[in-house]
C-alpha cells in the first residue's frame, strides 16, 4: 500500500516516434506561461508537453512573459503584441485585438501539423480564414460555447478536428445543440503533479479548514466564512485559511474582499476565531504543504464549476475534499469527496463539523480520494491520453 499513500516517482509520459508531430499551442486570455503568473491553462500546457517531449515539438504561443517567469518549453509571441495591448485599451476597437494578434502569429503558425487553441472557439474560423491547413484541436475548460446556437456550432463542427473538454459536464452544455460537434468532443481531465502533491502525514493538522482559488463571489468565500462562524460553536479550536488573490499573482482589495475580511475580522473580535489570509500562494513551492497540513479542503463555488484543478491537487494529499454539487465537481470527487450545496449555510456547517469530529472518517475519505486521484488525474495518464488523440 506504501504506493497508494506515498509521492510518486513521475514516468516520463512520451512514448517515441519516427516522426515527431510539430505542435503550436495558443494561450488565451493573455495568459502568462508562468507557474507563478499563469493559471491552470498555462500549468495543464506545461504539465503535459513537457511529458511529451520524445514525441512532441511543441511551441506555446502567449502574450509576453518575461524570462525569468517561463515554465521550461519554447514560448513565442506575436511580433505585434505591443500594438495588441494599445488596441486592447481602446473601446469599440479592442474586438480587433485577437484577431490582429493572430495575423502576426500565422508566419509561425502555417507549418505547424497540430494548432491547440485553449478557451477560444472564435479562433478556428479566424485561423481557417487565415489560410491555415493543418489539423485544429480546440480545448475548453469554461464554458465558451454554451450561448451558441446550433447553427454556430454545426459551423465550428466543420472547420474543427476536435474538441476536448475538461469534464463531461462541460460537455453536455453545448452537446445537446450540435451531434456533428459533440462525435469530434473528448473528455480530456485536468490531472495533478503526484511528485508535488501527494500525502504527508506527519504535518497533519486536527482541524483546519482550507480554501485556496480565486478570491471572489462566484467562489462562495463568504459563504465559508458564514459557516465557519457556526462550526465554532461545536468546534472553537477550529482554524480557517482563505488562500489566494484576485487574479494570478496579484491580489487588489475589492469590495468582496472587504466584505469577508470585515466578517471575518468580526469573528476573531468576538470568537476568538482562528482565520489566516495567507494571499497568494506559490503553486509549486508552497502550495503541496498547505493541502497536506489541512485537515479539509473545501470548494464552495456558486458558480457550475467546470473542473477545479485545487480539487485533485487536495484528494492526490489524502486531504478530504468538500465540494459544491454543481458543475463538473460532483464528476471530479466521484464518490469519494463530500457534496453539498453552498448557499445552505446550516448544512454547510453542519457537514463540516461532522468531519472534523471523526478522525476515522476524515481518514477514509481522504484514502479513497487519493485512490481516485492516482487512477485518473496523474498527470502521466493525462499525458498519454492526449497524445493518443494527437495522434489519432
Amino acid at each position: 500500500m506504501t504506493s497508494d499513500i506515498g509521492c510518486h516517482n513521475g514516468l516520463n509520459g512520451g512514448l517515441k516516434t519516427s516522426q515527431m508531430l510539430r505542435v503550436g499551442v495558443l494561450l488565451s486570455g493573455r495568459e502568462q506561461f508562468s507557474p507563478f503568473y499563469g493559471g491552470a491553462v498555462a500549468r495543464w500546457t506545461f504539465e503535459v508537453y513537457s511529458r511529451l517531449t520524445n514525441s512532441v515539438e511543441v511551441r506555446v504561443f502567449g502574450f509576453p512573459t518575461a524570462s525569468e517567469h517561463l515554465y521550461n518549453l519554447p514560448h513565442r509571441t506575436s511580433g505585434i503584441s505591443k500594438a495588441c495591448d494599445v488596441i486592447q485599451s481602446i473601446p469599440y476597437v479592442r474586438r480587433w485585438d485577437e484577431p490582429l494578434w493572430l495575423r502576426g502569429l500565422m508566419k509561425s503558425l502555417r507549418y505547424l501539423d497540430v494548432l491547440h487553441i485553449h478557451n477560444r472557439p472564435q479562433w478556428v474560423h479566424e485561423l481557417r480564414h487565415l489560410g491555415y491547413k493543418g489539423i485544429i484541436w480546440l480545448h475548453i475548460h469554461n464554458n465558451h460555447l454554451g450561448h451558441w446556437n446550433a447553427g454556430m456550432l454545426d459551423a465550428l463542427a466543420q472547420q474543427v478536428d476536435g474538441v476536448a473538454t475538461c469534464s463531461t459536464f462541460l460537455k453536455g452544455t453545448f452537446a445537446g445543440r450540435s451531434a456533428r460537434l459533440a462525435a469530434k468532443t473528448a473528455i480530456i481531465f485536468n490531472g495533478v503533479n503526484t511528485q508535488l502533491f501527494c500525502p504527508k502525514e506527519e504535518i497533519r493538522e486536527a482541524k483546519t479548514i482550507f480554501f485556496v482559488g480565486r478570491f471572489d463571489q462566484e467562489k462562495g468565500v463568504l459563504q465559508l466564512v458564514r459557516a465557519y462562524g457556526q462550526i465554532l460553536d461545536r468546534h472553537p479550536d477550529a482554524s480557517l485559511v482563505i488562500g489566494g488573490g484576485t487574479g494570478f499573482g496579484v491580489h487588489r482589495e475589492t469590495d468582496y474582499v472587504r466584505k469577508v475580511r470585515e466578517l471575518a475580522q468580526s469573528l476573531v473580535r468576538d470568537r476568538n476565531a482562528r482565520i489566516h489570509f495567507p494571499g497568494y500562494i506559490d503553486h509549486d513551492k508552497d502550495l503541496p504543504s498547505w493541502f497536506q497540513r489541512a485537515t479539509a479542503f473545501v470548494t464552495p463555488s456558486l458558480f457550475q464549476e467546470p473542473f477545479g484543478m485545487v480539487n485533485v491537487e487536495a484528494m492526490a494529499c489524502g486531504t478530504p475534499v468538500v465540494g459544491s454539487n454543481r458543475g463538473g465537481i460532483p464528476e471530479v470527487l466521484g464518490e469519494t469527496g463530500i457534496l453539498l450545496n453552498p448557499e445552505d449555510i446550516d448544512e454547510f456547517a453542519a457537514t463540516l463539523a461532522s468531519l472534523l469530529d471523526r478522525k476515522d472518517y476524515q481518514t477514509s475519505v481522504g484514502r479513497a480520494g487519493l485512490l481516485r486521484c492516482n487512477e485518473l488525474f496523474d498527470w502521466n495518464i493525462i499525458a498519454n491520453r492526449w497524445l493518443s488523440l494527437l495522434q489519432g
